[in-house]
């Protein structure tokens, strides 16, 4: 099931953050006068690949998405999700190439994961409405973790290991990543998804 969320009342979960890589050499092409539709349909992919194993998907943010998922298993059966629908997603956009100038072998992810207390509160504006906001120090340690390595990859903190994701044959690491402006070092692992997903282009994201 998913985790029902609450007004202002915390939970403990698994933040999950899907980016796209390649976001400012695509948007910087001439040819690109369709990318916002081309981005919403990736990342729609990643949300029917998690929303389908029980993940909450609560937000965007340019080109990546947020999401709260219960438990290592749903978290495993999302990333496997993902990394297949990303691969069905390049094998269409490389056999249709000419309609895809500006991302001819399509699309690469990005995903960062780590296990901790969510806060929430609300904020409101005039053109959203009434929105859950969401404050972690696991939504910041999977979006730093996200950024080490490059191409596709699926990088879990150190929490989010130790709750479950251990079990996994898949996992490799423990690897480091520097942390920015006098932060320590962040320790992530990486889920090997190598023998599913496609390798598209690589070029990092202008968001990450």
């Amino acid at each position: 099931m998913p985790i029902k969320i609450n007004d202002n009342k915390g939970f403990d979960a698994f933040a999950m953050i899907v980016d796209i890589n390649g976001f400012t050499k695509m948007v910087s092409e001439p040819e690109a006068n369709a990318i916002a539709q081309y981005v919403g349909d990736i990342l729609g992919g990643g949300v029917a690949a998690v929303e389908k194993n029980n993940g909450n998907v609560v937000g965007f943010m340019g080109d990546a998405f947020l999401a709260f998922i219960e438990n290592a298993d749903e978290v495993f059966k999302c990333c496997v999700s993902i990394a297949n629908d990303l691969d069905k997603t390049c094998e269409y956009i490389s056999s249709n190439s000419s309609a895809f100038p500006f991302n001819p072998k399509g699309p690469s992810l990005k995903i960062g994961i780590e296990y901790g207390y969510i806060d929430v509160s609300n904020i409101q504006s005039n053109f959203l409405g009434k929105q859950k906001l969401f404050i972690s120090e696991a939504i910041n340690y999977a979006s730093r973790i996200s950024n080490a390595g490059s191409g596709n990859r699926c990088l879990l903190g150190p929490s989010a290991y130790r709750m479950g994701l251990n079990k996994y044959t898949y996992v490799l690491g423990p690897n480091e990543i520097r942390g920015k402006c006098g932060e320590p070092n962040y320790i992530y692992y990486q889920l090997s998804l190598d023998d599913i997903w496609r390798e598209g282009d690589s070029e990092e994201s202008f968001w990450g």
